[in-house]
């Protein structure tokens, strides 16, 4: 995964005394990696993850409706988590692999298991805010405070990103609504339907952009891309398809040396992990 130091802008006065001269300081690795870290702020796995979902959503719905495509429930051991609607699931042609898959690590069986761009992922504070994001989403689309029009994204590109992988998607209006460009004020708008990906905060991995026809985004390419490996510690990848038993490439100092991909958890069918045979 490539990352990027952020630009960052320092408002510089003018001097007008003579002679003055202000001298670069060469920035050190050390400084571009916590630039780094801290542009690309990822608690517990939370962010990364979430706008994981986000793509997921995007790619298999074509929208952006989580008030309306999600749900909450209680699920194992009491914890309430998010799940796909009927309506969701209509909206992806019946299933969402992809996103179902993302939601499941929401389960607190699934707890540590997956990585984030390189950090654990917490399914406890993962569900706790999904949860909250649905709850935040709901009321602001409700109360009128984030309005955004009907939409349908195309097919995604996706590039190297400040934080991962940038992924951006045409937007036009639904085929229900009988297709055609949106303007550029409505597509702009679109971050409003993402209202739940920030609902503890801002979310760098969101890092939302628009032009007059395509929204892009800036998540963690970890589970979204089939074949890709994370490079951490757990060497993951996410398939649509079997792929059990495939060669898995693992970084250097995986945990586990010489393995093989398997999966072995019927909670996320769809992420195999390298195992030592």
């Amino acid at each position: 995964m490539t990352k990027f130091a952020p630009l960052m802008i320092a408002a510089i006065g003018m001097s007008t005394l003579a002679g003055c001269v202000a001298e670069s300081t060469p920035v050190s690795e050390e400084q571009l990696a916590a630039d780094s870290a801290a542009t690309c702020y990822n608690p517990e796995g939370t962010n990364a993850a979430i706008a994981a979902l986000a793509t997921a959503m995007a790619q298999e719905a074509h929208r952006w409706e989580f008030a309306t495509d999600f749900e909450v429930f209680t699920g194992y051991a009491n914890q309430q988590m998010v799940r796909l609607t009927q309506a969701g699931k209509n909206a992806c042609g019946g299933s969402c692999p992809a996103t179902e898959n993302i939601l499941q690590f929401q389960d607190s069986r699934m707890d540590l298991k997956a990585v984030f761009n390189g950090t654990k992922l917490s399914s406890w504070s993962f569900a706790s805010r999904l949860v909250s994001g649905h709850d935040k989403q709901k009321v602001c689309k409700a109360g009128g405070w984030c309005p955004y029009v009907a939409h349908a994204f195309g097919t995604s590109t996706s590039q190297a990103g400040a934080c991962d992988t940038l992924f951006t998607f045409p937007v036009s209006k639904p085929a229900s609504q009988g297709g055609g460009a949106l303007t550029s004020a409505q597509v702009s708008q679109l971050i409003n339907a993402l209202t739940w990906a920030s609902s503890n905060g801002p979310n760098p991995y969101i890092a939302f952009q628009s032009t007059a026809s395509t929204v892009t985004i800036d998540p963690t390419g970890n589970l979204n891309t089939p074949g890709q490996t994370t490079g951490a510690e757990i060497c993951q990848k996410f398939s649509l398809t079997d792929i059990n038993g495939t060669p898995c490439t693992c970084a250097t100092y995986n945990i586990y040396s010489n393995g093989q991909l398997k999966n072995n958890d019927p909670l996320t069918p769809k992420t195999y992990y390298c195992r030592q045979m």
